[in-house]
């Protein structure tokens, strides 16, 4: 115990000495340093200058802000409009002219030595002609067929009258009103005649204002005194020539016009006779 107590005062003696050869040799090399304090200061005896001790800082903050926001906004307004646009364009019709072939029906009327012994009937025609858009003269042919009805007081002498009749016609177009309508139809007035050709049987006539219930085949004999109850009718089919004339209103439109007319249609029977007329009042259509 001894040993190792004398030992360890030995170590802590040597290095004590060693510290205090350190200490000496730095006081040798160190330059002597003044422990008295110099006062520095502008205020005069008595005051108390104040510390102004200033601190430089410099301050590094930096902040990262980071803000996701996501706004999801659906708003649907569907709205349908239907907007109908009509654009008027005028536009004017072509019309055609030149070559035509048309129908027409409507009633024939007795007048003259065929009057009150036959009564009105059914007209059907048939027409062919040529008519110049732009030209005043034309051409027409026509052909018709005519039913008259029977009188009652002569129902007894024989079968309806029948009467067909052919005729060939200048037609003249009157330059006036032709755009009454507008563009789109050709408003025509027209005068229309030429010659006849009528075909007919079982006719009755009449002498002046004296009634003749007979078929115009046996007319001469009445007027000559002639017992009219002892004649036998006469059906058979007779001719005559004659003349037609009548004008009409015409609807051009394109290649079709229509067109309502009135005409009447002259022959002779006799010169004993009164002259005879049929007048056929229609309403037709041609096209070109």
């Amino acid at each position: 115990m001894l040993n190792r107590t004398g030992l360890m005062f030995l170590a802590g003696a040597a290095i004590f000495a060693l510290d205090a050869s350190a200490a000496s040799a730095q006081a040798k090399t160190k330059p002597p340093t003044s422990q008295k304090r110099i006062p520095i200061t502008k205020e005069s005896p008595g005051e108390v200058a104040p510390r102004v001790d200033t601190v430089s800082v410099t301050v590094y903050r930096t902040d990262t802000l980071r803000m996701t926001r996501t706004d999801t906004l659906r708003l649907t307004n569907t709205v349908v409009r239907t907007d109908t646009v009509i654009q008027s364009i005028p536009m004017t019709a072509r019309h055609i002219g030149g070559m035509y072939f048309g129908l027409a029906g409507g009633v024939a009327a007795p007048y003259g030595a065929i009057r009150t012994v036959n009564e009105p009937g059914p007209l059907g025609q048939v027409q062919v002609g040529w008519q110049g858009l732009n030209n005043a003269l034309g051409l027409r042919a026509d052909a018709g067929i005519t039913r008259y009805a029977h009188n009652a007081d002569y129902a007894s002498l024989g079968d309806r009258p029948m009467m067909m009749n052919a005729n060939a016609d200048v037609r003249l177009n009157l330059p006036i009103f032709t755009h009454t309508l507008g563009s789109s139809v050709i408003f025509t007035p027209y005068l229309i005649g030429g010659g006849s050709y009528v075909r007919y049987n079982n006719l009755r006539a009449k002498v002046s204002d004296e009634i003749l219930n007979v078929p115009i085949a046996q007319r001469v004999r009445i007027a000559n005194g002639t017992d009219a109850g002892s004649i036998t009718p006469d059906d058979a089919y007779h001719n005559n020539f004659g003349w037609n004339a009548g004008g009409g209103l015409a609807f051009h439109a394109g290649r079709k016009e229509m067109f309502i007319e009135a005409r009447g249609v002259h022959f002779s029977t006799g010169d004993q006779f009164h002259a005879s007329w049929q007048v056929p009042i229609v309403f037709g259509v041609n096209v070109f």
